[in-house]
C-alpha cells in the first residue's frame, strides 16, 4: 500500500535542514530517501548558478528518492526601502505531500499554501505525480502571444515599420491567418483567395471570435501533442519535454515564457495611440473573459 501524504513530516524535515540550506549560496536541489525522519535522510546538490529547471526538466527521479525539492534564494520587495534577501525551500514526496519554508532575513515561516508553480510542477513530474489542472482554455495564451507581438512591433523591435493602423496590429494576432502560424491556417471563412484575412475578418469583434475559435481548436492537450505548433517566442522546447510534462505543467510552462497581461497592456497603452490601445485591450478582454 502506498504511503499516505504526511505534510507534517516533510515540514519538520525542511525546518531541520533550513539553517544549513540558508548557508548554501545560490540554492540547491534536494533529494531524500526513506525514512524521512531527520536531516540525515536528506542530501542536496548546489545549483552552482543554474536555474532549478535546468536540473529538473525531464528528470526521472530514482525510485529510492522518496522526496524531491529545491532551495532557492532571491530578493523580496517589501515596504522597506531595499529588497530583502529571501530563501524559499520546498519539498514534495511521492505520496503527494508538500511543504515549504520561507526565510525572509532572519525570520523563518511556513509557506501559507501548497508549493505551486512550474518548479513545483517539475518536482512532481520527476516523481511521476500529476500536477494541478491547466486553465480551462488556451484563450489567455493566444492573447498574450498577440500582446507580446504588438509590444515588440510598436517598440520597433520587429521587422519593418512600426504598426500605425488597426489592420496592421490585427494581422499580428495568431488567429489572423497563416502568416507562418500553422495553428491559424484555414480558420477564417472570410479569408481572401491567398489565405490572408480580409478587413472584415480583422474587425475587432470578428478577431475576438476568431481567437475563441483558435482556442477551441487548440486546447492544451493538443498543443502538448504537437509542441511545434505553438509560435512561442524564443527556443522551441527540447524533444520529449512536452511528453514528460502533463497538461497542467505544459500550460503553466508556456505561460511562464510570456509577460503578465497587465504588464503587456500597460506597455501597449504607453506605445500606441489611445484609440488603438483601447481597441487592443477590448479584443483581449472579449477573448479571455
Amino acid at each position: 500500500m502506498p504511503p499516505s501524504p504526511d505534510p507534517a513530516r516533510l515540514r519538520a524535515l525542511v525546518h531541520a535542514v533550513d539553517p544549513d540550506l540558508a548557508a548554501t549560496s545560490g540554492g540547491a536541489l534536494l533529494c531524500a530517501g526513506e525514512p524521512l525522519s531527520g536531516p540525515g535522510s536528506l542530501a542536496w546538490f548546489p545549483l552552482a548558478g543554474a536555474h532549478p529547471l535546468d536540473l529538473l526538466l525531464g528528470l526521472d527521479a530514482p525510485r529510492h528518492w522518496a522526496a524531491l525539492g529545491v532551495a532557492c534564494t532571491g530578493r523580496a520587495h517589501t515596504a522597506s526601502a531595499r529588497p530583502e534577501p529571501v530563501a524559499v525551500t520546498i519539498l514534495l514526496d511521492r505520496a503527494g505531500a508538500a511543504a515549504g519554508v520561507l526565510r525572509l532575513g532572519a525570520t523563518v515561516s511556513d509557506m501559507p499554501d501548497r508549493p505551486e508553480g512550474v518548479v513545483a510542477d517539475a518536482c512532481r513530474r520527476a516523481l511521476g505525480l500529476p500536477t494541478a489542472p491547466p486553465p480551462g482554455s488556451t484563450r489567455e495564451l493566444w492573447a498574450l502571444l498577440w500582446l507580446d507581438r504588438v509590444v515588440d512591433a510598436a517598440a520597433g523591435g520587429g521587422p519593418g515599420a512600426r504598426p500605425t493602423t488597426w489592420l496592421a496590429l490585427a494581422r499580428l494576432h495568431p488567429a489572423a491567418g497563416p502568416h507562418g502560424d500553422p495553428t491559424a491556417a484555414a480558420l477564417h471563412p472570410a479569408a481572401g483567395p491567398h489565405g490572408d484575412p480580409t478587413a472584415a475578418a480583422l474587425h475587432p469583434v470578428a478577431l475576438a471570435a476568431a481567437a475563441g475559435t483558435l482556442a477551441a481548436a487548440w486546447p492544451w492537450h493538443r498543443l502538448r501533442a504537437d509542441p511545434g505548433a505553438i509560435p512561442l517566442p524564443g527556443a522551441r522546447p527540447a524533444p520529449g519535454l512536452a511528453a514528460w510534462m502533463d497538461d497542467g505543467m505544459w500550460a503553466r510552462w508556456l505561460l511562464s515564457h510570456l509577460p503578465a497581461a497587465g504588464d503587456l497592456l500597460s506597455a501597449v497603452r504607453a506605445l500606441l495611440p489611445p484609440a488603438l490601445a483601447e481597441t487592443v485591450a477590448g479584443v483581449v478582454g472579449a477573448t479571455v473573459r
